[in-house]
């Protein structure tokens, strides 16, 4: 059976005793009233009408109670008065006889306090104020017993011991005649009470089975929810780890081909340092080339100026030689006075003769220089041809390195802004991934509060 909280309870009876006791005070010291001629007053007839026209006609049918009955019970009002708290005390003094009532009343309040509750009730039976408040007041009783646990059987036996307490008094205080009409009235109000109790305690179980129904399949709904949720959270989760995997390795990849791309861009750079280095040296020995070709230029002019002077000594060698002749002709003519002339010019013309020797091998030799210096002179222009294609070529590998580098270094910033946003695809993957498994947390906090409250209602 569900239980209400002591705050809850404690809340309702403060309401119920407070409807009870705005009669108690007002009416302590009433005299007695006698019960052989009753004068119904307009009151009673009102409160009796009210009853009339609601829900529970019937009930006040069927039971007999009349607006007789309500001007009676009042007239009883100086009677339980004075012995009401004698009625109470007897009552809860053999409703600590029952052990399951004393822990009801003590998980839920305290004897002292329901003494009080109690005794309000009695005075407001003798009211003669039975009307729609009156059931109102009828009503938070019976949802009362229902929340704290108390079943019907227990204060349909409790209205019998009240019953066999007021019958008692009657006897003492009234004519035996007086008495059976008073207790008549009395047991009559007690019937309608317990039918007002009883028709609430209904109302209120019907109402807690139809939303323990409905909790129930709530109850039934989350678990199916729950499950599907966990299962949906675990497959996430297995399809992120998986796909998180991939990712790390696409991420790892990448990591690779910027690194081979970074050592191809460093190899490219040094090989166009090199070709570089290499243009460098050929324009060196270019340089080298058109000084040599100056140098060769200058010999070759040289062996020209040379050629011309040994043709000049030719041509005074021929006249010497011819100067000789003359000579030797005219030492001849001279005869003896002659002849020492002849000696000389003999000599001169061997000289002469000697000297266009030495200048024929001379004029060789310088013939052989300028060939080989024209042949230097071709070959350097074919080292000079040869350089340039050689620098033509390189100047186009330098420019293909260029390229090369260009690419690469385009390719990198490709491969580097495709790394970036696999690093934010991979974050998005990660938080996916905490989200699933947050979702998959919930999902067993959400069972469990599941299992909580079926326990809950269970006990």
């Amino acid at each position: 059976m569900m239980k209400v909280s002591f705050h809850k309870l404690l809340q309702n009876e403060d309401g119920a005793i407070q409807l009870f006791r705005k009669k108690e005070k007002k009416d302590a010291n009433m005299a007695p009233m006698q019960t052989s001629s009753l004068h119904l007053p307009d009151s009673a007839v009102a409160y009796y009408r009210q009853l009339s026209a609601s829900n529970y006609h019937q009930q006040v049918v069927l039971i007999g109670l009349t607006a007789e009955d309500f001007q009676r019970l009042a007239s009883l009002r100086p009677i339980f008065a004075k012995h009401v708290q004698a009625i109470v005390d007897a009552f809860y003094e053999r409703l600590g006889q029952i052990a399951d009532l004393v822990h009801i009343i003590e998980s839920h309040s305290t004897i002292e306090r329901l003494k009080k509750t109690l005794q309000s009730y009695l005075m407001d039976m003798v009211s003669g104020e039975i009307g729609e408040q009156y059931i109102i007041r009828r009503k938070v009783i019976g949802n009362v017993h229902h929340r704290i646990g108390l079943f019907p059987e227990w204060y349909l036996g409790a209205y019998s011991l009240i019953q066999n307490e007021v019958l008692k008094i009657l006897m003492e205080e009234l004519s035996p005649s007086e008495a059976v009409l008073a207790y008549s009235s009395f047991s009559k109000l007690c019937s309608f009470d317990m039918q007002i109790a009883i028709a609430t305690y209904i109302e209120s179980y019907t109402s807690s089975m139809m939303k323990l129904n409905e909790i129930e399949e709530l109850q039934h709904r989350l678990t199916e929810s729950a499950a599907i949720l966990a299962s949906s959270a675990e497959e996430t989760s297995a399809s992120i780890t998986e796909n998180e995997k991939n990712v790390q390795d696409i991420l790892n990849e990448i990591y690779t081909i910027q690194q081979q791309s970074a050592e191809i861009a460093e190899r490219v750079e040094n090989g166009k340092h090199d070709v570089m280095d290499t243009l460098t040296k050929l324009d060196t020995i270019a340089e080298l080339i058109h000084g040599t070709k100056a140098l060769t230029a200058e010999l070759t002019n040289s062996s020209s100026q040379i050629g011309e002077i040994v043709n000049t000594i030719r041509n005074i060698s021929n006249q010497t030689n011819i100067l000789s002749l003359n000579a030797n002709i005219e030492a001849a003519r001279a005869g003896e006075h002659g002849k020492g002339f002849a000696v000389v010019a003999n000599e001169v013309r061997k000289l002469a003769y000697q000297t266009a020797q030495s200048l024929d091998y001379i004029q060789n030799h310088i013939d052989i220089v300028q060939q080989t210096i024209q042949q230097f002179e071709s070959s350097f222009q074919r080292i000079v041809d040869e350089t340039g294609a050689f620098r033509a070529v390189n100047e186009s590998v330098i420019h293909i390195f260029d390229q090369s580098i260009s690419d690469v270094r385009s390719n990198s910033d490709k491969i580097s802004a495709f790394t970036e946003f696999m690093k934010d695809f991979q974050h998005t993957f990660n938080e996916i991934s905490k989200a699933a498994y947050q979702i998959a947390e919930m999902a067993e906090q959400l069972n469990y509060l599941n299992h909580e409250l079926t326990d809950k209602f269970k006990k």
